[in-house]
């Protein structure tokens, strides 16, 4: 039997999200309550839990950090992370992406829309490259979707999870060319992601991470991974 689609709560108060959590469940999720950090770790390492939706401003720890921690820790199946705030400030919301963040939302939270984005999440998750076979290997370079590392002659290499993500979609379509908007609309499920300078950003984030031509860039077009170094 399949398991229900696990949503973890991190914020200050359980009551000011109770209705929220109580359409979710109505929709037919599971969804938990986490009063601590620490119980959110222990959350994940049991390896159950589909997506976090955490208060930016969280009393113990801030959002990003916490989103941060969660893209680090290692031996689990990484959820997907929704931040919500009531700051509209573009900076905040840059750097929560750049922290591994899927979405940002604004506060208060419609519940409607929250489970809208929760849909498509599910059918991202269920849509998912599907990892390659060994026989398929590059022998110099190889993206490990079940510990979210790059597997090099020199050793693992781990990324954020929006970096991760840029590379295995580059490494699984090594023979097409991602648009700014291809990357938005795939990775972020946000085609405005496209007008900022966040992409740029992840990709000289890559370059310096795994080497300047590990991706080709098409001038005016978009990027694509050097086949020549796989």
């Amino acid at each position: 039997m399949q398991q229900p689609f696990h949503i973890v709560f991190v914020s200050n108060s359980e009551t000011t999200i109770k209705k929220t959590m109580d359409y979710l469940e109505e929709k037919k999720y599971k969804v938990t309550f986490a009063k601590s950090e620490e119980d959110l770790q222990e959350l994940l390492h049991q390896n159950n839990v589909n997506l976090v939706i955490v208060e930016l401003d969280y009393k113990y720890k801030d959002g990003i950090t916490i989103t941060s921690d969660i893209r680090n820790l290692k031996g689990i199946e990484q959820p997907f992370v929704i931040l919500f705030s009531n700051k509209q400030d573009d900076y905040i919301q840059i750097t929560a992406f750049n922290a591994g963040a899927d979405d940002f939302i604004i506060s208060p939270i419609k519940s409607i829309l929250l489970e809208a984005r929760i849909s498509t999440l599910k059918k991202r998750l269920a849509n998912r490259v599907p990892e390659i076979t060994e026989e398929q290997l590059h022998p110099n370079f190889f993206v490990d979707k079940e510990q979210y590392l790059i597997i090099t002659p020199a050793g693992k290499i781990s990324l954020p999870r929006k970096e991760f993500e840029m590379v295995n979609l580059m490494y699984h379509n090594i023979h097409k060319t991602f648009t700014r908007q291809d990357f938005a609309k795939m990775i972020w499920n946000s085609p405005e992601v496209a007008n900022s300078r966040t992409i740029d950003i992840h990709i000289r984030n890559i370059r310096r991470t795994l080497g300047n031509d590990i991706i080709k860039t098409t001038k005016g077009i978009g990027y694509t991974i050097n086949r020549d170094l796989l």
